[in-house]
C-alpha cells in the first residue's frame, strides 16, 4: 500500500509543497539533503543528481535505495556529463513520469552547471525542469549557495521558483531537533 501524501511530508522542518521546485538558499545543503532524505524515507520515490561522490553520498545521508546520478566528466554507469543540460533534463522529467508524477529530486550542483555551461543556459534548464513539475506533483530541491551568484542572477533564480533561506530553515530545523530530544528525554 502506498503512503498517503500529506504524510510523506510531515515531519519535515518546512512545508514543501508538491509540484513545485524549491530554491534553498544555504551554503551546504545540508538541509536539502535532511528533507530529501526524509520524503524518501516516508516512501517518495527519490532521484538525487548531485557533484558530490556517489557513495559518499549513500553513505552520509543513508541514501542506499536511492538512484544517484554524479555529475562529472568521468565517463560511467549514472555519471553525468555536467555541459549535456537537454539530457539531463529528460533523465529528470523521465524519472518524474515512471514515479506516476510523484516523486521527489534533489539537485545539489546548480553552480557546477553554471560553471559549466554558463548562467543563462543553466537558467533555461532550470525553467524547463520547473515547467514539468509544475504539471506533476513532484517536488525538486535546487540547493544553492547565494554567496557563489551575482545579485541579478539569484533573483532570476528565485523569480519563478518557491524560496527557502537558510535563517528560516535553521530556526526551524533546530526547533524540530530540541522537540525531538525533549520528546526522548521526557520518555525515559
Amino acid at each position: 500500500m502506498k503512503p498517503d501524501n500529506e504524510s510523506m511530508y510531515s515531519g519535515l522542518p518546512l512545508h514543501l509543497n508538491r509540484g513545485v521546485c524549491h530554491l534553498i538558499e544555504e551554503k551546504k545543503p545540508d538541509f536539502s539533503f535532511s528533507a530529501f532524505h526524509s520524503l524518501v524515507k516516508n516512501g517518495l520515490p527519490g532521484l538525487c543528481v548531485t557533484r558530490q561522490y556517489p557513495d559518499r553520498v549513500r553513505r552520509e545521508y543513508d541514501l542506499k535505495d536511492v538512484r544517484i546520478i554524479w555529475l562529472s566528466h568521468t565517463p560511467g554507469e549514472d555519471y553525468h556529463n555536467p555541459t549535456a543540460l537537454g539530457v539531463l533534463t529528460k533523465a529528470i522529467c523521465k524519472f518524474i513520469e515512471d514515479s506516476g508524477g510523484e516523486a521527489v529530486v534533489l539537485l545539489d550542483g546548480i553552480e557546477y552547471l553554471m560553471v559549466n555551461n554558463g548562467f543563462l543556459q543553466t537558467l533555461m534548464f532550470v525553467e524547463q525542469v520547473n515547467e514539468f513539475v509544475m504539471q506533476r506533483k513532484a517536488t525538486v530541491l535546487f540547493p544553492v549557495s547565494p554567496e557563489a551568484l551575482e545579485e541579478k542572477e539569484l533573483a532570476l533564480l528565485e523569480r519563478n521558483l518557491e524560496v527557502i533561506e537558510a535563517p528560516l530553515i535553521k530556526m526551524e530545523y533546530e526547533s524540530k531537533q530540541v522537540s525531538k530530544l525533549l520528546d526522548t528525554y521526557e520518555g525515559k
